[in-house]
């Protein structure tokens, strides 16, 4: 469900004085939620994006659950913050590598199977083909996985030289 803006999302009112005390103490967890419904909008944000793009481009929309796939795990502070956003992430979408997020998501929502990965490479596979062999280390990606979706890391040494000449 979509909650539209300027709603509150959530109050905390103490009417026992002898627990003043209580109300920073579960606003301070409660505020907490500020991360996954980030996440979470912002993924369905991309969803809209790519969704109208494929009514204007494709017959073919089956493809929505997996276009924006997560990487994030990397860039978290942790294996609970990586759960947590992965699993916002899952809502909207069924591609990932955040592996954290696969548990918290079947125990939350109990799923069978939240999330799916696909081919991808990393810095270090392109890089060891050297600058110099680039697009050979994109050729071999292809070559190596000739139908379905891969996901490839292009900003090894020139993201615009991947995107526009390879």
């Amino acid at each position: 469900m979509v909650i539209p803006v300027r709603n509150v999302l959530f109050t905390v009112e103490n009417t026992d004085p002898k627990c003043f005390w209580l109300t920073s103490y579960l606003e301070t967890i409660l505020v907490q939620v500020w991360y996954p419904l980030t996440v979470a909008t912002n993924s369905l944000a991309f969803k809209k994006i790519i969704f109208q793009s494929l009514q204007e481009t494709s017959d073919d929309l089956s493809t929505l659950p997996f276009l924006m796939h997560d990487f994030g795990f990397r860039g978290v502070s942790s294996i609970e913050s990586a759960s947590i956003g992965g699993t916002a992430h899952l809502v909207c979408f069924k591609g990932t590598d955040t592996m954290a997020a696969l548990g918290l998501a079947k125990e939350f929502y109990n799923c069978d199977m939240a999330g799916f990965s696909i081919p991808a490479t990393e810095h270090s596979t392109i890089t060891v083909w050297q600058e110099a062999g680039e697009a050979d280390a994109y050729r071999n990606l292809l070559e190596q996985f000739p139908t379905g979706s891969v996901a490839c890391v292009s900003d090894s040494y020139n993201i615009w030289n991947a995107c526009e000449k390879i």
